[in-house]
């Protein structure tokens, strides 16, 4: 469900990046952005290995060609632990604009899909000598299994073998380039947290395999150091009330068949949204956006038009540099991020929103328009990997169903419609005086959480036109909650 890239893919992808390694030059905070790849065995990965409870508590597996995870009981439950030098190849303080893990399948014990989260590690362990109750010799985890502390995001493990998995571990690695651990090598592990069953096993190829290719790899793109502060600039409460912004921007192109990023950013800014989730964004692809990521264009635009920092969260449905998707941005810093791939090239992004002492889980996606029989699974997989996260949770997205349908039920059974609730309580409003997104239809949404956690306080369909012409062939939903 998450298969980010053909194994043929993923070795374009490393040859391309890969000597970028050597012209890094790390005394000068140059302004262009710089791609790294570590990835190799040693020096980059300093440590990769299984570790497993049980009868094999004491065992080392650094010699191990797969990595493990398995949840089950005593004696078979397995946890992947690795760490890379962010140290010695990344310079300190720089702004980290991306980093992805991606390692390549080689065994799955069944088709079952299953959540492998990504943890910051807390003690600095180290090869041969790691294990379930030791971090090095003759020192013991604090919790047996490795003391596992902030989590980073979560991504879905189906059975494509051969295939890559991509973990976005950017603020994992932001915060590890800071030296907020300390040490600024950057520690994880990745956890199965599914429910129990009997045939979860996953193993990934490890920096021992005889193919280079399917070796682990994190891919990082950075920017000019910062300052000498440990964290970047953030903004973690806006009072109580949270914006959101919910747009299928068609790739910037207007109704006059003009593509236009500026105009969509100048109606974003307009809304004054906290958090923008965006739909049908290309990224180096497509008429409106063959040389660009229109994501990361989108947020430069939105950082020159308010004078603040942006985030920025992506799913590339289609894997590699190129290709199209969904974008969550947001002006306040996340304390998480993290995205997933949902069945026949579909996926959705996540941000964990600090607001109110709360944080609040926001989602974006895009639901299969052209075949309905394909939107059931991929709604079941959106709402499963958004179950992974804490309360309360906002998916947003062009989700292309009706009220009254079987998808929009299936939805509802678990969240609320913002915009059905707003009606309610007499504070939804529309310039079309109808609700409608798209031509006639509403098919653009804001679902949330059923708890008292969250209170919806209003939903706006605005009008965007500038000179008749709407930056987009849909309209935004604005929603504003209340966090309580």
């Amino acid at each position: 469900m998450a298969t980010v890239c053909s194994p043929t893919r993923a070795v374009r992808f490393v040859h391309q990046l890969v000597m970028l390694i050597a012209m890094c030059s790390f005394a000068a905070a140059a302004s262009a952005q710089t791609t790294v790849t570590l990835s190799t065995p040693g020096t980059h990965i300093t440590v990769d290995t299984t570790i497993q409870d049980g009868t094999s508590a004491y065992t080392d597996f650094s010699t191990s060609d797969v990595l493990a995870s398995k949840l089950k009981s005593v004696n078979t439950n397995r946890r992947i632990l690795m760490k890379f030098d962010t140290e010695n190849f990344i310079p300190a303080n720089v702004t980290i604009q991306s980093a992805k893990l991606y390692l390549v399948l080689k065994q799955a014990e069944s088709s079952e899909s299953r959540p492998l989260t990504v943890f910051h590690v807390a003690q600095s362990f180290i090869t041969g000598a790691t294990n379930w109750i030791y971090y090095r010799p003759g020192m013991g985890w604090r919790s047996q299994g490795g003391d596992l502390d902030a989590k980073f995001g979560t991504t879905y493990i189906g059975n494509a073998v051969g295939s890559a998995y991509a973990f976005d571990v950017t603020q994992l690695v932001q915060r590890s380039v800071n030296g907020d651990f300390g040490s600024r090598y950057t520690r994880l592990a990745l956890v199965d947290t599914g429910a129990v069953s009997y045939v979860n096993y996953k193993a990934f190829h490890s920096t021992r395999s005889a193919d280079a290719s399917l070796r682990p790899r994190l891919v990082i793109t950075y920017g000019a150091a910062t300052t000498t502060t440990s964290t970047p600039p953030t903004s973690t409460s806006t009072g109580t009330a949270l914006r959101l912004m919910q747009w299928n921007v068609h790739k910037t192109m207007g109704s006059d068949g003009v593509c236009n990023p500026d105009r969509i950013a100048n109606a974003i800014v307009a809304q004054n949204p906290h958090v923008v989730s965006l739909n049908e964004v290309n990224f180096y692809s497509g008429t409106c956006a063959w040389t660009f990521d229109m994501g990361q264009k989108l947020e430069s635009l939105l950082e020159q038009k308010t004078g603040v920092n942006w985030y920025r969260q992506s799913v590339n449905v289609y894997g590699g540099t190129s290709g199209y998707g969904n974008v969550l941005l947001s002006r306040i810093a996340p304390v998480s991020s993290s995205s997933t791939l949902l069945s026949n090239s579909r996926g959705v992004a996540q941000m964990g929103i600090p607001i109110n002492g709360r944080t609040v889980n926001v989602f974006s996606t895009h639901i299969e328009y052209d075949n309905a029989s394909w939107r059931p699974t991929q709604i079941a997989e959106a709402l499963r990997f958004m179950s992974s996260f804490s309360e309360p949770r906002v998916i947003m997205g062009d989700f292309n169903t009706w009220q009254g349908t079987t998808d929009y039920y299936t939805i509802t059974n678990v969240l609320q419609d913002g915009w059905v609730a707003a009606s309610a309580g007499g504070t939804a409003t529309s310039y079309n005086g109808t609700g409608a997104t798209e031509g006639t239809s509403r098919i653009d949404y804001a679902f949330l959480s059923k708890t008292t956690l969250l209170t919806i306080s209003s939903a706006n369909v605005p009008d965007t036109r500038v000179n008749g012409v709407h930056p987009s062939d849909h309209d935004p939903l604005v929603v504003v909650l209340r966090v309580n």
